[in-house]
């Protein structure tokens, strides 16, 4: 996605993620464990719903980020969580002669704005059209002691071996930057990349960010034997993650979904979930999820609308062309915020 650094050549890459409880690693890394836990006062604040109180923390990452600002960060494990997912999506590592960067690229400035001003650090860059409109920004963290804060959120919370290898580039520029202090975090050393293999899950809000970079909910409008008929789809696309995809759609509907797609940059693989059965429980996995894991671009305004269509067709096809008519009003509105999400640059570039 990143066309404003390839001039200065700077290694782009994508990177997948997960959670992972890190209550051993601040064990290992910290100077004074227990001092580091007590002072962050974390734990305390990120109680409060089941969802949060889980064997999977983020407990090096909030530690430190307290050491560090002197304050506890302000929001809960799920949103670390959706986080996490929507930069697996759309963020990206750049790694350049040692120096280090992350890159999120929207169109939806508002969500940007979310992260910037959750995390108070890093930077929004605007571009701008010829009417002096914003076309899309780009959220950049570029100081290695920011670096090594979402260093510790994303080691040993991702899905792809491969992916563990790409961070491996973060470590290498941390580990050689000579001005990095690491006793104002309470470190000794920079972590070593975390090995590990964890599950998708309905019961975290990972999904829902990576659904915000890379999914879509669709409505089609086909005609059988001249009948007009609705299909109701949740969609997922990604690049080289045909076993991810197959959990995710196991997950929501009991089968392996994932098909490649004939692209220019070839292994993207796509899930459809058809959610038109009513007498599954297809759709009320997908709409369950999205109720309690809310959606935060403008994904959630379509994921709206579609709902409400789904409602309207369940168990009432065919319909009568006034009701046709009514969801092709509603399909138009839901494009709309589609289309204000769709993502910036070449994917062969992420």
């Amino acid at each position: 996605h990143w066309m404003a650094f390839l001039i200065r050549k700077f290694k782009v890459i994508n990177f997948t993620v997960g959670w992972k409880n890190l209550n051993l690693l601040s064990t290992f890394y910290s100077l004074n464990d227990n001092k580091n836990i007590q002072s962050a006062g974390n734990l305390e604040l990120n109680k409060g719903t089941s969802e949060t109180i889980r064997e999977n923390t983020y407990d090096m990452f909030l530690n430190n980020f307290f050491n560090l600002y002197k304050k506890n960060f302000n929001k809960d494990y799920n949103w670390l969580e959706w986080f996490i997912g929507f930069t697996e999506g759309d963020g990206a590592i750049l790694e350049h002669k040692g120096r280090c960067k992350y890159v999120l690229t929207q169109k939806d400035i508002k969500v940007l704005k979310e992260i910037q001003e959750t995390f108070n650090f890093g930077n929004i860059k605007y571009y701008y059209d010829n009417n002096n409109n914003i076309k899309y920004g780009r959220y950049i963290v570029s100081d290695n002691k920011n670096i090594l804060l979402l260093y510790l959120l994303f080691n040993g919370n991702l899905y792809l071996e491969h992916r563990k290898e790409q961070l491996k580039k973060w470590q290498l520029g941390l580990l050689n930057d000579s001005r990095l202090n690491l006793l104002a975090m309470n470190l000794n050393n920079i972590p070593n990349i975390i090995n590990n293999y964890k599950k998708i899950s309905l019961n975290n809000a990972w999904l829902s960010g990576f659904t915000d970079a890379e999914g879509c909910f669709s409505i089609k409008i086909y005609k059988n034997r001249k009948i007009d008929y609705v299909k109701i789809i949740y969609i997922l696309d990604q690049k080289n993650s045909k076993d991810i995809l197959n959990n995710i759609s196991y997950l929501l509907s009991n089968k392996y979904l994932a098909k490649l797609r004939k692209t220019v940059n070839g292994n993207m693989y796509r899930i459809e979930v058809s959610c038109n059965n009513k007498k599954k429980d297809i759709y009320l996995n997908v709409i369950s999820y999205f109720d309690k894991y809310k959606l935060k671009t403008t994904k959630f305004n379509s994921f709206l609308i579609w709902k409400k269509i789904l409602f309207i067709v369940l168990g009432n096809q065919p319909l009568p062309p006034e009701t046709i008519l009514k969801i092709r009003k509603l399909r138009h509105n839901m494009n709309k915020y589609i289309i204000l999400n769709n993502s910036i640059g070449y994917s062969s570039k992420s």
